[in-house]
């Protein structure tokens, strides 16, 4: 039941990275194979928060989803205002995970602040259990559905489909692909922030461009334009290491296969365009009143 379980908790968190990477690479049309470095800022900082300042974990780890947020406007003004898209912009994010990554690798310490270096930031609480993590997924499938269907979502959805045609309608490019990488980066912060309360310590080895691929592989098995979609094929991209352990060797290679094959055959993904929606929830309210108004 202990593995159920932390198998359970690992796919949550890989679900709420992936819904950052739906918004920023599914709707809004920018490929990000970088978003480890996002999960790294934020995880880092809510680590910090707690241990050093005694905040409250919860707070902490709202603060390092906006720590990673702001993070994003360091690669993503410049990357947009050069008109970076495509491989561009998937090479710019990918460096600048990487060069997270190294810069935590390599300092042992800032200032009076010790972070480990490789060793990796020690000391944490335990804090991130099943509870917790399907607390925080379905405030994140919520907020990211309220999104992606709000004005700013088709926003998104027209830069994706043509810049061009979407700036002369009047959408402010920078403005919005900048809210959907701010958004984007929080999800992953977010994500980091759990998973080093699940292991009780951060490291750089948790970030690496393995972890990135994993995010963006979910995102093209599960659909574009599609939450419901990334959300089942992140939990599968999870389970699937641990069925393969014998092939774990292999295991970017099998990727690879599953994306050529994914893209000849099923482009749009295994869920297509299939959006989820909480009708059902309206369903369920409407049958009450009409039972309660019926024993009246």
């Amino acid at each position: 039941m202990g593995y159920i379980n932390a198998l359970l908790i690992l796919g949550g968190i890989n679900v709420i990275a992936a819904l950052g990477v739906s918004i920023l690479t599914g709707y809004t049309g920018l490929f990000t194979i970088g978003h480890a470095g996002f999960m790294a800022l934020g995880g880092y900082a809510s680590a910090i928060l707690v241990k050093e300042l005694h905040m409250p974990v919860l707070l902490a780890l709202i603060c390092g989803g906006i720590f990673a947020g702001l993070c994003s406007f360091i690669i993503g003004y410049p990357s947009f205002r050069s008109r970076l898209r495509g491989d561009y912009f998937a090479i710019a994010t990918l460096g600048f995970s990487e060069s997270i990554r190294l810069l935590l690798n390599n300092t042992s310490a800032i200032g009076p602040l010790k972070t480990g270096g490789a060793f990796g930031y020690m000391g944490m609480p335990s804090a991130t259990d099943l509870p917790t993590v399907l607390a925080f997924l379905a405030l994140s499938l919520f907020f990211a559905h309220m999104f992606v269907t709000s004005q700013h979502g088709k926003n998104c959805i027209a830069i994706s489909q043509d810049e061009v045609a979407a700036q002369m309608m009047g959408v402010d490019l920078m403005k919005t692909k900048l809210t959907a990488l701010f958004i984007s980066a929080f999800y992953a912060g977010l994500a980091g922030g759990l998973l080093g309360f699940y292991m009780q310590y951060q490291s750089p080895s948790f970030y690496t461009i393995t972890k990135s691929s994993d995010l963006l592989a979910a995102v093209v098995f599960g659909g574009t334009q599609s939450l419901i979609g990334p959300f089942f094929t992140a939990l599968i991209l999870i389970a699937i290491p641990q069925l393969l352990l014998f092939l774990s060797e292999w295991r970017l290679v099998i990727y690879g296969v599953l994306f050529v094959v994914v893209m000849i055959f099923r482009p749009q993904g295994l869920f297509g365009y299939v959006e989820m929606n909480f009708n059902f929830v309206r369903v369920l309210w409407n049958k009450l009143r009409h039972k309660q108004a019926g024993e009246g």
